[in-house]
C-alpha cells in the first residue's frame, strides 16, 4: 500500500468521526525562551504534559523571562542548579537537558533564532542525533515549538494511525502518512498533529474512570 492511498484511508477516518475536532494552531506562539524550550523538550518524553511538564516551562518563563538565551540559562543553572530551577531531581533528564545546553555553546546556538538556523541548515539534525537521549521525535517537536508545520509523531499519534486499521512501519512513514492526510483534509500538518493528540487525550481521560470502576466491581 502507498503512502498516498494509507494517508487517504486516514484523512478518510478523521472525516468518518463525528467527536473529532479540527483544532487549529495560534501561529503566534513560538518559544523565545531557550531554557524554557529546552525544559520542554526534554522532560515531555513519557510525562504528562499539562500536570508534570508545563507547570515547569512556565515558571521559567514566568519567574525568569530576562534569562531567555542560553548564555543567560547557564548563569542562571549556575547560581540554583538545574534541579531546583525545574524542580525535578531524576538524573537521565537533568544530564540530557545540561548536555544539550552544552552541545548549544558548541554549536553557538544562543537564541531560539540561532536554533532555527541550525536546524534548517544541512547535516544539523542529524548531529543533534547523536546526542543521548535525542530522537527524531525530539527533533520534530522541537521544531513545532518553534512555529515550523510539521508532525512530531508520538505515542498518541501511533496509537490513532492503529485505529484508522493502517499498519506502523516506523517513525518517518507514519510520519509522511500523517502529513500527507493534513493534506487531503487542507489542514496545517501541525493542527493535525495538536488534533489528534486533544483526542486522543480526551479518550484517555474518559477511559480511565471506566477501567476503575471494572477494577473496583
Amino acid at each position: 500500500m502507498t503512502l498516498a492511498i494509507e494517508a487517504r484511508k486516514l484523512a478518510d477516518y478523521i472525516s468518518s468521526l463525528e467527536s473529532f475536532e479540527k483544532h487549529e494552531v495560534d501561529n503566534d506562539l513560538c518559544y523565545h525562551h531557550i531554557g524554557a524550550l529546552y525544559t520542554d523538550i526534554i522532560l515531555q518524553s513519557g510525562l504528562n504534559y499539562n500536570t508534570v511538564v508545563k507547570p515547569r516551562v512556565q515558571r521559567l518563563l514566568i519567574e525568569y523571562p530576562d534569562y531567555y538565551t542560553t548564555l543567560e540559562f547557564i548563569k542562571l543553572i549556575s547560581e540554583h542548579s538545574l534541579e531546583k530551577l525545574i524542580r525535578w531531581t531524576h538524573p537521565v533528564k537533568i544530564n540530557r537537558l545540561l548536555r544539550l545546553v552544552d552541545f548549544s555553546i558548541e554549536n553557538d546556538i544562543n537564541t531560539c533564532i540561532d536554533l532555527k538556523s541550525f536546524l534548517l541548515a544541512a547535516g544539523n539534525q542529524e548531529r543533534l542525533l547523536e546526542l543521548n537521549g535525542i530522537g527524531p521525535k525530539t527533533i520534530d517537536y522541537a521544531l513545532k515549538l518553534l512555529n515550523f508545520d510539521t508532525v512530531a509523531v508520538d505515542r498518541h499519534i501511533y496509537s490513532f494511525v492503529e485505529l484508522a486499521d493502517i499498519k506502523i512501519n516506523g517513525y518517518q512513514i507514519t510520519k509522511r502518512v500523517v502529513e500527507y492526510a493534513a493534506d487531503f483534509l487542507q489542514v496545517s500538518r501541525s493542527s493535525i498533529d495538536y488534533s489528534i493528540w486533544k483526542y486522543m487525550s480526551a479518550n484517555e481521560r474518559v477511559s480511565q474512570p471506566t477501567k476503575q470502576y471494572e477494577l473496583d466491581f
